[in-house]
């Protein structure tokens, strides 16, 4: 494996530092989108996507009674989650191995989905977001912020597991997967895109 394959799937004592590297450098994105996003104080929230476990970990704090799962492709990742977040482990958190295009999460039931820095190397997004679509409960929403990046930089040939998409593009894939009420905040090149399931 690469070192650029590791962006989207951790792996190895690479993967491993990749987590820790991803945490701090994400972290200013993080704190913005979290200080935008409604935290439900009850039912189930997914992070898709969770690397390290660092967002649920926040989370958590910010909902009383909320019930967490991470979803992550890379066993590190989990590995990484599970250990941030072992006080939770088996009480409020639950981490899984998994992808976005198949959600182990029955239709109907989340509150609410995040997706941080993940969207760029999912391979299927309109799977993944119409899979989305159905596990959310009526009036649940689903949030992807991302960083897209130097724009002067072709990050595709850079990191080619990686697909950039525009603030407008993931809308646009929303509306397609059902999602009304759809917005879209932006900070310098940070955006987070957010839409409701009616």
């Amino acid at each position: 494996m690469s070192f650029t394959d590791n962006f989207g799937n951790p792996k190895g004592i690479i993967g491993r530092m990749m987590l820790v590297t991803m945490e701090r450098e994400h972290l200013p994105m993080a704190k913005w989108a979290l200080e935008k996003l409604e935290i439900p104080q009850e039912g189930y929230i997914l992070d898709i996507g969770c690397g390290g476990g660092y967002n649920i970990k926040r989370m958590l704090q910010m909902s009383d009674n909320g019930r967490f799962i991470g979803l992550d492709i890379s066993e590190e990742s989990v590995r990484k989650a599970k250990k941030i977040n072992s006080g939770e482990i088996g009480k409020r958190v639950k981490i899984l191995q998994g992808s976005a295009e198949n959600l182990p999460c029955k239709p109907d039931s989340l509150s609410l989905v995040t997706a941080f820095e993940t969207v760029f190397f999912w391979n299927d997004v309109d799977t993944a977001f119409a899979s989305i679509y159905n596990c959310l409960k009526k009036g649940g929403s689903f949030a992807a912020i991302n960083n897209y990046g130097d724009p002067d930089i072709d990050w595709e040939k850079k990191v080619p597991c990686m697909t950039r998409y525009t603030a407008e593009e993931l809308k646009e894939k929303m509306e397609l997967a059902g999602f009304t009420d759809i917005t879209a905040d932006k900070k310098d090149n940070l955006f987070m895109v957010c839409g409701k399931k009616a």
